[in-house]
C-alpha cells in the first residue's frame, strides 16, 4: 500500500505571501527581482530574455509551445485556456485533446497558430525571433521562458499566476513543490548524520560523454539528491568528458538522461550500450551494475522534485530502500493535477527502477 503524504501547511503558508503581496495596481511582484506588475488592464512581465511583455487582461486563449510551460499551466488550473500546443505538451493528460500547431518551439505552423487567435503565446528559446515579431506586430504578446533551471521556476509560476489571476493556486503549487524537496533533503541529511559517504556521479546528458558543470540545473539536481558531480569544475556548461578522466574519477553511479519521447525498450538498449563501452569497463559503476537511464520529463518543470527523489534512491541504493519514491510520485501528481491523473501515467521514467 502506498504511503499517503500530507504536504505541510506551514510550508504552503510560508510561500503564499510572496504571491499574495503582489496584488493591487502597479505593485511589483514579490518573487525574485521585478518580474511582473499590474498596470491598468495589463500585466507587464519580464521574460527569460529580459524583455518586458505587456499582456492584456483577461487572457482567455493561450498557445503553449513548450511542454514544461504547459505543465505549469495545467498545475495552475489554466489548461482550459490552452487552444494550441506543441507535440510534446501531453502532460497533464487533458492537454492531449488540444490542437497541436508545432513539433516544438522551433517549428510552429504559423498559419495554424494565427488561426487560433491567441491572446498569448508562450515558448522557449528555440522560438525564432522573426516569428515573435510577426506575432507581436499583430498585437499578440509572446513570452519566452526556460523551465530547465529549478531556480527559475518560482518566477515562472509567479508570472503565470499574475497573468491568469491564480495567486492562491500558485501558493499551493509552490508549497507542494517545496514540501517534496524538504522530504528528500531530510532523507539525505539523515544519511550524512550516519556517516554515509556521498557517491561520485557521472551524469551523461543525451550524447555520449556529454555532461554538465556546476552552472547547470542538472548539477543542482545531483547536489539536491546527495551526489557529487564529477564534471562540476569543468570550464564550460556542457563539457564532453574524456573517457580516461571518467576512469580516473571512477564514479559510483552513472546517470544517462534521455528525451521524454523514447520508450522502455529504447531505454534498455541505451543501458546495454553503456555497459558495453570498452573504455568504461574498469569503472565502479559499470562493475557494480549501477547505471540508470532517466527521462528528461522528470526534470524540466514542476516534476523536478520527484526527479530529485528518484536520483537520491538511485544514488544510495539499499541505504534508501525504505524511501517510497513511487508513492511520493503518485501523491505529487494527485495533489497538483487531481486524483484521476495518476491513472494516465503509463510511462517508464527510470530504467531499471530499483
Amino acid at each position: 500500500m502506498l504511503l499517503k503524504r500530507l504536504f505541510l501547511p506551514v510550508i504552503i503558508f510560508a510561500v503564499l505571501p510572496a504571491f499574495l503581496m503582489a496584488g493591487g495596481n502597479s505593485e511589483t511582484a514579490a518573487a525574485g527581482d521585478s518580474s511582473a506588475e499590474i498596470s491598468g488592464s495589463s500585466v507587464v512581465v519580464t521574460d527569460y530574455t529580459g524583455k518586458e511583455v505587456s499582456i492584456r487582461q483577461p487572457v482567455e486563449r493561450v498557445v503553449s509551445l513548450n511542454s514544461g510551460l504547459s505543465e505549469i499551466l495545467g498545475a495552475l488550473e489554466c489548461g482550459d485556456k490552452m487552444v494550441g500546443r506543441d507535440n510534446f505538451s501531453t502532460f497533464p493528460s487533458s492537454l492531449k485533446y488540444i490542437q497541436s500547431v508545432a513539433r516544438n518551439s522551433s517549428s510552429p505552423n504559423m498559419e495554424m497558430l494565427l488561426s487560433l487567435e491567441p491572446d498569448l503565446v508562450v515558448a522557449d528559446l528555440m522560438f525564432d525571433k522573426s516569428k515573435r515579431e510577426i506575432l507581436e506586430n499583430r498585437g499578440i504578446p509572446v513570452l519566452i521562458e526556460s523551465t530547465s533551471n529549478p531556480d527559475r521556476l518560482p518566477l515562472i509560476v509567479d508570472n503565470f499566476a499574475r497573468i491568469f489571476d491564480k495567486q492562491e493556486r500558485a501558493g499551493l503549487v509552490m508549497g507542494i513543490l517545496n514540501s517534496t524537496l524538504s522530504e528528500v533533503e531530510s532523507k539525505i541529511r539523515s544519511l550524512e548524520e550516519r556517516g554515509i559517504p556521498k557517491p561520485l556521479v557521472f551524469f551523461e546528458n543525451r550524447k555520449v560523454y556529454k555532461s554538465a558543470n556546476s552552472s547547470t540545473g542538472h548539477h543542482q539536481n545531483i547536489v539536491l539528491a546527495g551526489g557529487i558531480n564529477i564534471a562540476a569544475d569543468e570550464p564550460v556548461s556542457s563539457p564532453r568528458l574524456n573517457p580516461e578522466y571518467i576512469v580516473e574519477m571512477n564514479p559510483d553511479v552513472i546517470i544517462r538522461r534521455v528525451s521524454g519521447d523514447i520508450d522502455a525498450d529504447a531505454m534498455e538498449l541505451m543501458l546495454r550500450s553503456i555497459y558495453e563501452r570498452p573504455s568504461l569497463q574498469s569503472v565502479k559503476a559499470i562493475q557494480e551494475k549501477r547505471v540508470y537511464i532517466v527521462k528528461s520529463d522528470l526534470f524540466i518543470s514542476l516534476r523536478y522534485p520527484v526527479g530529485v527523489a528518484y536520483l537520491s534512491r538511485l544514488f544510495y541504493g539499499d541505504e534508501l530502500s525504505d524511501f517510497d519514491v513511487d508513492g511520493l510520485f503518485q501523491d505529487y501528481i494527485t495533489e497538483l493535477y487531481g486524483p484521476d491523473e495518476w491513472k494516465h501515467i503509463r510511462e517508464t521514467y527510470v530504467f531499471p527502477d530499483e
